[in-house]
């Protein structure tokens, strides 16, 4: 006759490890993680306005060593950056401006001088949505944005 089946309870090794008492409450941790990510946010503009100094750096580099592809490759990278924190962050125009900026960039190797001022466009504007706040959507500026922005790329490609 076969072996009847036997019920088997690994023992709970976990449980020893956590506590059951303390911790917060879920309401608690909740509240935690909204409060660490407003810290986020309000520290977001200081990096932002770091990464466009670096931008601005590479702008300037480029343009004084006559169009150096490795600037271009500098600026897309952050460009890149900030295309992705500045929608994550509520600055949405940052995005746009930065996703513009890449296209234009992407697979440049050299740039005339009419190319170096289209940068120099896209980082002016995107010190402007910061000296002015603009967080948050803002539907009729992105879409006039990127209708401007996508015409000047096209022009000077």
């Amino acid at each position: 006759m076969a072996d009847t089946p036997q019920k088997f309870d690994p023992p709970n090794r976990l449980s020893k490890k956590v506590s059951k008492t303390s911790g917060p409450t879920p309401e608690k941790a909740i509240l935690r993680a909204l409060n660490a990510a407003e810290d986020l946010i309000d520290s977001y503009q200081g990096w932002a306005v770091d990464d466009l100094a670096k931008l601005w750096k590479a702008y300037e580099d480029h343009r004084a060593e006559s169009g150096s592809a490795k600037e271009l490759l500098t600026m897309f990278e952050i460009a890149h950056g900030i295309r992705g924190e500045g929608g994550s962050f509520g600055f949405h125009l940052i995005s746009t401006i930065g996703d513009s900026l890449c296209k234009f960039l992407e697979g440049k190797k050299k740039l005339s001088a009419v190319g170096s001022e289209v940068i120099k466009v896209h980082i002016l504007a995107m010190r402007a949505v910061f000296r002015q706040n603009l967080k948050g959507p803002q539907p009729s500026m992105d879409r006039e944005l990127r209708k401007l922005l996508g015409l000047l790329r096209q022009r000077v490609g």
